[in-house]
């Protein structure tokens, strides 16, 4: 038997015992691996005390004052995604210096210098947004995979991109545009061609699964009607072959029209006795899980088809300034007689309390759109996580202050699975009106199917503010940190709380807690990963990780703070700044 075919086996193995945490080599994905659990198994010592001995961003630093500090590299001025680590390769999304374009940069695992840079090409459409690269790469051998700030799939060749050549080139913007485009093997405008209307940014990660390559469109629900358009029919999962880039699958759940705002979420990897889980947790508050594609089934290559919607149509109570009296949506409607002074509904009316309406479906026609004819993905099972009586209040207004009384309106954290069992946590964007909202987080028994809502709840655990991380689950414990900070111990088979730690005063919170080596690692923060709580020392820096989240390869744990990225380890060489 090769090496190759024996590491296969060795990992099918790993998966097929639902194994908690794994080794921590290489971090070639988001959360290192397809299960998407931030938890891994250090080969090394890592360090719970680092002194990176700088007090902003425009200060120096001298590495031979630092303490467990390897290498610093700078990075751009804002940065939305995190890092992987790949064949002695750190990939980052962050923008170009000086500007606002969105890059990746490409840093050497042993040094921080610079092996090369990827400038995001904008798409010939006016009013896009100017973020970073938010989608964290997958690497596969020497392709990149990720989706870009202006919603197109891409997948780019390491080869072309960090080939030999002129140090100097790597400094020209001109010369950075021209190689990136000739890096690009295939891309797809989600965004043009599905009419998937993203909201504010596409942050998803990929999954790589065999051939193909897993994508989340991130259509989304404007709350600004006329700004950004609104479909309720585009698929939210689509799938393409990873060396070709053509569509071969998608789902057909419609769920655009049950939006709250917008999908940010990532897919992830299940094996569940055996047989393989994609995971999706979508914008309204629900984890679905289906079949990976089907390797035999034809498809035709770009061939369209109209679908009409199903139904129900969402329609928003404006509930400003009115008083519920605690009745559910469908009570309050029935109670004012609303349907008396609408216009006759063409499908089923399902009713939704909000405070100011977002962009809606008209609920006099039918709905149509072409979408790709494709297979359509199979549907395992779905569980909606939000409780029910969380329904009965208003849902997520339209200023970015909010009203913090309490509802939760999706997710944004990306399910993970262990054991044969899915962890989420529920939350929207923070920074729309949630920041005090309440949250949720719940097991879910990902051997059943169908609507599994009230036969697959292994538990829930309500006591903590609305959340957008992925959780981390290792050693019997998960760990989940809310959007103020606020790092919670659970046990993993029945939801026990054991301790809660503020990890940070007056933030927000939207990095996903790292556990490796009996660490758990959160922004500046480091505690020990057990039921008794203990305070480690933690990173002495006087910036802060904003967006990103940590990531830990051969010893060394990566983290974005401020504008640099930091390698960290225990008694590391000391190398200069870059």
């Amino acid at each position: 038997m090769t090496c190759r075919r024996m590491m296969i086996l060795c990992i099918g193995v790993l998966f097929v015992a639902g194994a908690s945490m794994v080794s921590a080599k290489d971090w070639p994905e988001w959360c290192g691996q397809a299960s998407r659990n931030m938890a891994v198994k250090s080969d090394q010592k890592l360090p719970d005390s680092v002194d990176c001995n700088v007090e902003s961003d425009a200060s120096e630093v001298n590495l031979q004052s630092t303490k467990n500090v390897k290498w610093v590299a700078r990075i751009g001025r804002r940065t939305t995604g995190s890092p992987v680590v790949s064949q002695g390769r750190v990939f980052i999304g962050t923008v170009w210096k000086g500007g606002g374009e969105a890059c990746f940069l490409c840093l050497d695992e042993k040094t921080g210098s610079l092996l090369g840079s990827f400038l995001c090409p904008k798409p010939s459409r006016t009013n896009l947004e100017d973020w970073a690269i938010s989608s964290t790469p997958t690497v596969e051998d020497d392709r990149l995979y990720f989706v870009s700030p202006y919603q197109e799939a891409m997948c780019i060749d390491l080869k072309i991109l960090l080939g030999k050549r002129d140090p100097r080139e790597m400094e020209d913007k001109t010369a950075v545009e021209q190689l990136s485009l000739k890096s690009i093997l295939w891309r797809y405008d989600m965004f043009e061609r599905l009419k998937a209307y993203y909201h504010h940014t596409a942050s998803s990660s990929v999954l790589v699964h065999g051939d193909y390559v897993y994508v989340c469109t991130g259509n989304g629900r404007s709350w600004i009607p006329g700004r950004i358009p609104f479909s309720p029919l585009p698929p939210s999962l689509i799938v393409f072959h990873k060396m070709t880039g053509q569509l071969i699958a998608r789902d057909d759940e419609q769920i655009g029209e049950q939006l709250y705002r917008g999908q940010y979420t990532s897919p992830a990897l299940g094996m569940v006795n055996g047989k393989a889980q994609i995971l999706l947790a979508t914008g309204d508050g629900v984890c679905h899980a289906f079949e990976p594609v089907d390797p035999t089934a034809h498809v035709a290559p770009d061939r369209w088809m109209t679908t009409s919607l199903r139904g129900p149509i969402v329609y928003f109570i404006d509930v400003r300034g009115k008083d519920t009296g605690g009745l559910s949506p469908s009570e309050y409607a029935r109670s004012v007689n609303l349907l008396s002074q609408l216009p006759k509904p063409a499908l089923p009316l399902e009713f939704r309390f909000s405070l100011d309406v977002p962009a809606t479906t008209p609920i006099d026609v039918i709905p149509t759109a072409s979408v790709p004819d494709v297979p359509v993905l199979k549907r395992i099972w779905w569980f909606d996580c939000i409780p029910s009586e969380y329904k009965k209040l208003p849902f997520y207004p339209r200023q970015i202050k909010g009203d913090g009384r309490g509802h939760p309106c999706g997710i944004i954290g990306t399910p993970v699975f262990c054991n044969n069992r899915v962890y989420v946590a529920i939350g929207g964007d923070p920074n729309h009106g949630g920041s005090d909202s309440k949250g949720s987080i719940v097991c879910i028994d990902a051997t059943k199917t169908g609507d599994v809502t009230e036969k697959a709840r292994i538990w829930s655990y309500d006591t903590l503010n609305q959340s957008v991380s992925t959780v981390a689950v290792a050693d019997g414990l998960v760990f989940v940190v809310d959007n103020v900070f606020m790092v919670h111990c659970l046990d993993a088979d029945n939801g026990h709380c054991y301790w809660t730690y503020s990890a940070r005063r007056n933030a927000t919170c939207f990095s996903s807690p790292l556990v490796a080596d009996g660490k758990v690692y959160i922004g500046k923060t480091i505690l020990s990963a057990t039921r008794k709580f203990e305070l480690r020392d933690g990173i002495k820096n006087g910036q802060h990780t904003e967006y990103s989240s940590h990531c830990v390869a051969n010893g060394v744990v990566f983290t974005v703070i401020g504008k640099r990225l930091w390698a960290i380890c225990d008694k590391p060489d000391q190398k200069t700044e870059k």
